[in-house]
C-alpha cells in the first residue's frame, strides 16, 4: 500500500509540476546577475563587466553597454528599476563596501549609491 502511495504522489507531482518552456543561451561566459524590466531580460558579466539587453523569445542580444568601475570591485547582481526605468548594477569589492551603479536602458550612467557603509 505504501508503494502504491508514492508512486501516486511522484505521479501527481510530475503532471503538476512547472515545466520549461525555454531555454537562452548566455551572452557571455561569466553572468553574475539577471533581470527582468521593459520586455527585455538583462544580464551583467561579472569578468568582461557588460550588460546585455536580451530579447526573451529568441535569446539575441539587442544591446549591450560596459559597466565602468575601479578595478577592485566586480558586478554581482543585477536589477531593473520600472519606476525610473534604470538598470540598476551591484558591484562588490569581496570585503566590506558595495555600490548600486544606475545607467539607463541605453547605457547611461546616472550616478551610483553607496551600500554597507564605506
Amino acid at each position: 500500500m505504501k508503494v502504491v502511495i508514492l508512486c501516486l504522489f511522484l505521479v501527481l507531482s510530475a503532471v503538476t509540476a512547472n515545466s520549461i518552456v525555454l531555454t537562452l543561451d548566455a551572452p557571455d561566459t561569466n553572468i553574475s546577475g539577471l533581470a527582468w524590466g521593459d520586455g527585455k531580460l538583462w544580464a551583467v558579466d561579472e569578468m568582461t563587466d557588460y550588460v546585455y539587453s536580451i530579447d526573451p523569445t529568441s535569446g539575441s542580444v539587442l544591446s549591450s553597454f560596459y559597466v565602468s568601475h575601479s578595478s577592485t570591485y566586480f558586478p554581482t547582481g543585477l536589477a531593473y528599476s520600472e519606476s525610473f526605468d534604470l538598470v540598476c548594477v551591484g558591484l562588490w569589492n569581496n570585503a566590506t563596501t558595495g555600490y548600486v551603479y544606475k545607467y539607463t536602458p541605453s547605457g547611461s550612467f546616472e550616478g551610483s549609491v553607496s551600500m554597507c557603509g564605506g
